[in-house]
């Protein structure tokens, strides 16, 4: 069974990620900012913010990768987490905890790690902020100060979801306190006066008569109105009045009165002079009755423990609601609100307060990006709704990535009450539930409502140039498996191949599970390529699913077969194109399980004759229908025969023959040219025994054939097969191989030259090489191109080539083989130049080695 490291509280470190509630919650706009931007600053394709769960980790955001997690045992962020400082891993190909990883192995092929554990309240590591590269680095301590720094914004961030899930569910107390409000507003109840001096004048308003309990007509004087005031407060109210009209004094008094109708009651008298020009007209004041308050306040002085206890109850009740709660007025001024409303909000304290306009807090908000509407509008449609009496509601993305609903209903006297609630959890409950319904739960996989709706979208976005390519892939031996290992070991492998599946598609492709062990790929491409991409993709899943999988702790065999359907997206129908895939799918499983097989109607048949060919090339070696010609090279200088160049042919009688070229070439594009060129290499060296000692045998090497040490393992073991010596052995390369820095086809040749085999440059002159190229290896020859050999006397430039490359050839002591000589005139003109070798039908035809000649009639010694 597969370990790993596990910090020695994991099981608390697990129970707390289950409680946070963030596993699988789905990506956020907040936690994607992020990973955005560690990906760009770090320079990094893949950013992510890990959660390491029991037997998983999960992504709660994702730069750069298709998938949603990775098993625990394969992830790097499992060793992250084991301590509380950053994780860096140069290369990991080199690092023994890493390097036989799959995830390092193959897709995505993690060399450079860097991660930075995520802590909840520095008692457990969660998971990490991390970024990855495909090739090796290194950080400095700057920025793996900025990726420190990162972490602690999602540390933030997790909190924030921690503190969401503690208060719910006191919706009632929020009813029952706003009651309250409303029922504070009715109790005011004041009256008014105004003692007019010039003339002498006392004016009381209805309220005021009422609180004396005299009658609507009754018309006070200034004696009688003091005169109601019980005796002890007469002489109070008294003073206050002259102190007004003769200082300028205001007052506000409690004071006990007697009403008209002999009722003792307390009133709160308050009055202040008015003046005019500078000159005192009146006095004018207020009238209230107090009693009740009065009474009130006894009664909370009797029992003062029990009214701070219901005062500290209502001020819990509003700042613990799960509802934030903000009253504005009529005027859009904020007068009452809870802490909640500042949490949910995220509102700095200082920017609340009492009569601040509901317009200022947008533009603040909008000041720090977390409001992103238009402020105008906004306003203009809350009111609106509010003047015809209807609740208006609104849902808002805060900047920490909160959803928010407002709720906000008018209130009788203008204003209104807002409530707000934080509905994050049920947002991603619905976005969680359209995952679900899209998804398949065993593998995470599109499910067939994805796949159908993929194979409609592409329907509608049909493009002229492009095609569609639909796979469908069925297990082999599933049944088997499952009947004998039982359905858990089943799901597992279900599950592991939806991953391989994943693994061999392009970036845009598509991977569905439809039921059981039946899965199916989409894939768009270029019409042109359609077909070949198809099978590409095709013989990878075949690969992959032939290898083994490691199920519940045994190996499990199995294999897979593809059925393939391809066909233009203007023309294709998705009952066809299933249908079709279907077919071929059946088709495959009755022949050749484990396969795949093509249903086209239309492309198969443009590259009918290409897949025909690449057939009988892969077939050609075993099947005898290759053989090699002989075609003499001659010394310029006496006419003696110095070797032959081996020269491939199709010897097949059908229909089907091949070009040298067109073998090379499809040969090449299969990847079987290593095999048909070790063929060459043996068949070149053996024919040598038909040879003197002093002649060679040239042989042409595709440049794919250099670089893994494949062709320098063939040389080796052919010269001593047949005691050959290696000097008689010419490998001839073409500008095509690259000859730059230490790459691996250069160490080969130079390998092949110790070894003392001769090293020729083929077609010099028809590439890409400049004078540097001769810099870069010690070649022993140089073949100067047919092109320029056959050129007319009156082609300067091409005979001045000639000419150049001989000379420079012989200033670096290099030998020179002239290629093409069809005429006399060539033959005496690449004589006159200086040319060392040369060969062509002027001189000599191809033919099987036996018949190669000694020497040419056409050529003499030249003195």
């Amino acid at each position: 069974m597969t370990t790993f490291p596990a910090p020695n509280n994991d099981a608390e470190r697990t129970a707390a990620i289950s409680e946070l509630g963030i596993l699988n919650s789905g990506t956020s706009p907040e936690f994607d900012a992020v990973t955005r931007i560690a990906a760009d600053i770090l320079d990094c394709p893949i950013a992510l913010i890990s959660i390491v769960a029991k037997d998983e980790q999960w992504f709660k955001s994702n730069v750069g990768l298709s998938v949603a997690g990775t098993p625990r045992e394969l992830a790097f962020c499992t060793h992250t987490i084991m301590d509380d400082v950053p994780l860096i891993v140069p290369d990991a190909r080199s690092d023994d905890r890493f390097k036989n990883n799959p995830l390092v192995l193959g897709e995505p092929n993690i060399v450079f790690y860097a991660g930075v554990p995520l802590s909840l309240g520095r008692n457990h590591n969660l998971g990490t902020l991390c970024v990855i590269d495909s090739k090796p680095r290194e950080l400095n301590d700057t920025q793996i100060g900025l990726l420190r720094n990162l972490a602690k914004i999602v540390e933030a961030q997790i909190k924030a979801l921690q503190i969401q899930r503690e208060l719910k569910s006191k919706t009632d107390a929020l009813e029952r306190s706003t009651s309250f409000l409303e029922q504070i507003k009715k109790l005011t109840g004041v009256g008014g006066w105004e003692l007019e001096l010039d003339p002498l004048s006392l004016t009381w308003t209805d309220e005021t008569k009422r609180i004396h309990e005299v009658s609507e007509d009754y018309l006070p004087q200034l004696e009688t109105a003091i005169d109601f005031y019980a005796p002890e407060a007469r002489s109070i109210i008294q003073g206050a009045v002259e102190s007004a009209l003769n200082e300028g004094i205001p007052w506000d008094l409690e004071l006990p009165l007697d009403t008209a109708k002999g009722n003792r009651i307390c009133v709160r008298a308050a009055g202040a002079p008015v003046y005019k020009n500078g000159t005192m007209t009146s006095l004018i004041g207020a009238f209230q009755d107090i009693s009740e308050q009065k009474r009130v306040e006894e009664r909370i002085r009797s029992s003062e423990k029990i009214a701070r206890e219901k005062t500290a109850s209502l001020l819990a009740i509003l700042d613990n609601m799960d509802e934030g709660v903000s009253v504005f007025d009529a005027n859009g001024r904020l007068v009452i609100w809870n802490a909640r409303y500042l949490e949910i909000f995220g509102k700095p304290t200082n920017e609340v307060r009492t009569g601040v306009a509901f317009r200022s807090l947008l533009e603040m908000e909008q000041s720090r990006d977390e409001f992103h509407g238009d402020i105008d509008r906004h306003i203009e449609d809350l009111t609106h709704k509010l003047q015809r009496g209807e609740t208006a509601a609104y849902q808002f993305q805060s900047a920490n990535g909160k959803s928010i609903s407002s709720m906000n209903a008018p209130l009788p006297g203008g204003g209104w009450v807002g409530t707000h609630n934080d509905i994050t959890e049920q947002v991603m409950a619905a976005e969680v539930h359209k995952y679900a319904s899209f998804h398949d739960a065993l593998t995470g996989l599109p499910n067939r409502l994805a796949f159908n709706s993929k194979l409609e979208e592409i329907e509608e976005k049909a493009a002229d140039d492009e095609s569609i390519a639909l796979l469908f892939v069925d297990l082999d031996r599933f049944k088997e498996v499952n009947d004998t290992n039982g359905h858990q070991a089943g799901d597992a492998l279900l599950t592991e191949t939806a991953t391989r599946l994943q693994g061999c598609m392009r970036k845009d492709d598509m991977v569905a599970r439809l039921g059981g062990d039946e899965f199916a790929c989409v894939i768009v491409c270029k019409t042109a390529d359609a077909i070949q991409v198809a099978e590409d993709i095709a013989s990878m899943v075949n690969t992959e699913l032939r290898r083994p999988f490691e199920i519940l702790g045994k190996p499990i065999s199995i294999g897979g077969s593809v059925g393939i359907s391809v066909a233009s997206t203007r023309e294709f129908s998705i009952d066809s194109l299933t249908r079709n895939a279907d077919e071929a799918l059946y088709k495959v499983k009755e022949c050749c399980r484990g396969g795949y097989h093509v249903h086209d109607t239309g492309l198969m048949f443009e590259n009918k004759a290409k897949k025909e060919n690449a057939s009988a090339v892969r077939s050609a070696v075993r099947c005898n229908v290759l053989g090699l010609d002989f075609q003499p090279i001659f010394s310029l200088n006496n006419g003696s025969c110095v070797g032959v160049e081996a020269l491939l042919r199709w010897r097949g009688t059908d229909a089907q023959a091949l070009s040298p070229e067109e073998i090379i070439r499809i040969s090449e594009e299969q990847g079987t040219i290593s095999e048909i060129g070790q063929w060459v290499i043996w068949e070149s060296i053996k024919s040598l025994r038909f040879l003197d000692e002093d002649q060679r045998v040239a042989v042409n090497v595709s440049p794919r054939q250099l670089g893994s040490g494949s062709t320098f393992d063939q040389v080796v073991w052919t010269l001593n097969e047949f005691g050959v010596d290696p000097s008689r052995l010419e490998l001839e390369i073409t500008e095509n191989v690259p000859l730059t820095g230490e790459n691996e086809a250069v160490v080969e040749l130079f390998k092949l030259k110790s070894l003392g085999v001769k090293i020729a440059l083929d077609d010099f002159g028809t590439g890409f090489a400049s004078l540097s190229y001769l810099q870069n290896f010690p070649f022993d020859r140089i073949k100067i191109d047919r092109s320029f050999v056959s050129a007319s006397s009156d082609d300067a430039l091409s005979l001045a080539i000639v000419r150049s490359v001989t000379s420079l050839a012989n200033e670096l002591s290099v030998e020179t083989t002239a290629e093409g000589i069809e005429t006399h005139e060539q033959l005496a003109r690449v004589q006159s130049m200086g040319c060392t070798y040369g060969q062509g039908f002027y001189l000599a035809r191809p033919s099987t080695i036996d018949s190669s000649p000694k020497s040419t009639p056409v050529l003499r010694p030249i003195a």
